[in-house]
């Protein structure tokens, strides 16, 4: 599974939703045929039961037929900084998640510059008790950045922890949808900090959404050194994709950056195979030998075993040999993760092949968490002599990390190198890079 997403909703949340917004959508239909379903909703999922969906249907009646929520707020057509408040504590003091859905759509198309701080003081307030309610300061950040973007981001800047970082992406998000040029120039004028690659993603999921060229060129702009930059491609990615794979793929290809169009093609890769994993494959293909496109390659190896790893193993096999390898690797791996005997079964009728020397690493990268002296065992059957060291040079530090005395054990009465056992029981590099502190928000 690809795990680059990690603005993912975080960044995206208050952009998701319009002013209007009250329930989720039906699917959208990308390529003329296959349904897509939508992001995923930070609204607590309905009730399955046949009797619960019909009491949903009635409440939901019910809602459109009764007085809007906002009314008794409102006057001379909108809603004071006092009364803002009180209407604050009843959306939050509701517990239907529909019936505060409805409410919420309703009090974002009601934002003013002077009631906005007031609404997001008490979800501050209701973060702080109940972290699973960001979401909730994520879309009024968006609504406030639309409407008066520099004093929501000055809000933002002086809130603490999650909604100041990522609170302020979404207030920048919204700003760049109606005023790109001065989200732009505020953003320029901000101190080169970690904290600024969190703002830029925000800028561009808001350019993503209004003017993708623009967001393209401003990303293009972004210093290659930015360790966030193959991140903010996944951002346009995404909203390309939702208007075909036939336009997301013109728009990735036309990226004059490699670097970027690989990220571009990976993020495709992964999206459109958990839509059709046979077309995905076909679609690869015909780029199968670019060296750019050999993680989007894997990736739709990846993705489809995790859906039928049999024909991915099948589908990997029939590519190119400098392809080949990655792709196998990636598939037998998510199929060991499923189904490690059928996996194992399936490896040891291969006749011995570059191709299934790369199976085994896949295998053994995922057996090593349940079965670290079978992976050991299986990596030392790899042929190739460069990537028989590899593999057992990653399952054993895999091993020594879950299990040092086992490890060490097998490694004194193993005929390993001295080098390889070496590299096994080396302490893990504690070089971390900027963006292991959003992984916490994406796991």
């Amino acid at each position: 599974m690809n795990m680059r997403y990690v603005i993912g909703l975080l960044i995206t949340a208050g952009a998701s939703f319009g002013i209007g917004y009250a329930l989720r959508p039906a699917p959208e239909v990308v390529d003329g045929s296959q349904p897509v379903a939508p992001a995923a909703s930070l609204v607590p999922a309905p009730m399955q039961s046949a009797a619960d969906k019909q009491a949903v249907a009635e409440q939901m009646g019910a809602l459109s037929d009764a007085e809007s929520f906002v009314a008794k707020y409102l006057r001379n057509g909108e809603i004071s900084a006092k009364a803002m408040e009180r209407a604050m504590s009843e959306l939050l003091a509701e517990s239907d998640p529909i019936k505060m859905n409805q409410m919420m759509a309703e009090l974002l198309g009601q934002l003013t510059p002077e009631n906005a701080p007031v609404a997001m003081q008490a979800l501050q307030g209701n973060v702080s008790r109940d972290p699973s309610q960001f979401y909730l300061s994520a879309l009024f950040a968006n609504a406030w950045g639309r409407i008066d973007g520099e004093k929501a981001l000055d809000y933002m800047k002086d809130a603490d922890g999650m909604l100041g970082r990522m609170g302020s992406a979404s207030a920048l998000s919204g700003w760049a949808l109606d005023e790109p040029d001065q989200a732009m120039a505020w953003l320029e004028s901000q101190e080169d900090t970690p904290q600024k690659m969190i703002y830029t993603a925000g800028l561009i999921n808001g350019l993503a959404k209004s003017d993708p060229s623009s967001a393209t060129e401003y990303l293009l702009s972004v210093p290659e050194n930015n360790q966030m930059r193959s991140r903010y491609i996944d951002i346009i990615a995404n909203e390309q994709m939702k208007k075909g794979i036939d336009e997301a793929t013109r728009w990735a290809d036309g990226l004059s950056d490699a670097s970027l169009k690989g990220d571009a093609f990976t993020d495709l890769a992964t999206r459109y195979t958990q839509q059709d994993p046979e077309q995905a494959g076909r679609w690869i293909e015909d780029r199968a030998t670019e060296p750019w496109a050999q993680d989007a390659v894997r990736e739709v190896a990846d993705e489809w075993a995790e859906l039928d790893p049999a024909a991915a193993v099948e589908w990997a096999g029939g590519l190119p040999e400098q392809s080949q390898g990655d792709a196998m690797a990636a598939a037998f791996e998510e199929w060991t993760e499923s189904d490690p005997t059928t996996a194992s079964t399936y490896l040891a009728e291969m006749p011995d092949s570059p191709t299934k020397d790369h199976a085994i690493v896949g295998f053994t990268e995922r057996l090593v968490r349940e079965d670290p002296e079978a992976a050991m065992t299986w990596a030392s059957t790899i042929n190739n002599a460069d990537l028989r060291t590899e593999a057992l040079t990653d399952a054993g530090q895999a091993w020594y990390r879950q299990d040092q005395e086992a490890a060490s054990a097998w490694l004194s009465t193993s005929d390993l190198p001295a080098d390889v056992q070496e590299k096994v029981t080396a302490p893990p590099s504690r070089e971390r890079n900027f963006m292991d502190a959003f992984r916490g928000f994406r796991n």
